[in-house]
């Protein structure tokens, strides 16, 4: 199943809203509960400024997923490129998440010059980490309660993938 792939605009802001408010989604990223349309009308507005670029996936024109690439303003930093990520529950496990980071990768190596992407995954969440792997990332280590989740310090998975290990790759 091929998506559209597109940048995100103000207007996705409720569907971003509705699949941020998923406890699924809520499990598995940094987001808190029950944001607001406005909210995410702000930060759409703000990405540009703060160096995020997002993007959103569409599945017969509705928004399923979204995968924001976040470039660091540190000049030592700026050939790292980190991303966040959600699928609505109701469109999981149909390649749609593979889809948004390939195209991730993608933007961010040829489009942004990056060097290296990077993410950080709740320990538990071992779909995505699986998902990761498969797509080439490596693990480099555990960050000991580095987030909160359900009222406790959790463990996460930081994870990377090099600029000379995803133009070496051939194709799946």
């Amino acid at each position: 199943m091929s998506v559209n792939i597109r940048a995100v605009t103000r207007e996705d802001a409720a569907r971003l809203a509705e699949i941020y408010s998923q406890p699924a989604t809520q499990q598995n990223t940094l987001q808190l509960p029950c944001p607001s349309v406005e909210l995410w009308e702000q930060k759409i507005i703000n990405y540009p400024n703060l160096g995020h670029i997002g993007f959103v996936a569409e599945l017969d024109g509705l928004v399923v997923g979204n995968i924001t690439l976040f470039t660091q303003k540190v000049v030592r930093l700026r050939h790292v490129v980190s991303f966040g990520i959600a699928v609505d529950s109701h469109y999981t496990r149909r390649g749609i998440a593979r889809q948004l980071i390939d195209f991730g990768l993608d933007y961010a190596f040829n489009w942004l010059a990056a060097q290296r992407v990077e993410l950080s995954v709740f320990t538990d969440n071992q779909a995505a980490i699986a998902l990761y792997q498969h797509l080439g990332f490596v693990v480099e280590g555990t960050q000991r309660q580095a987030a909160l989740k359900n009222g406790r310090y959790q463990d996460t998975i930081m994870m990377s993938k090099l600029a000379s290990e995803y133009f070496c790759e051939v194709p799946t």
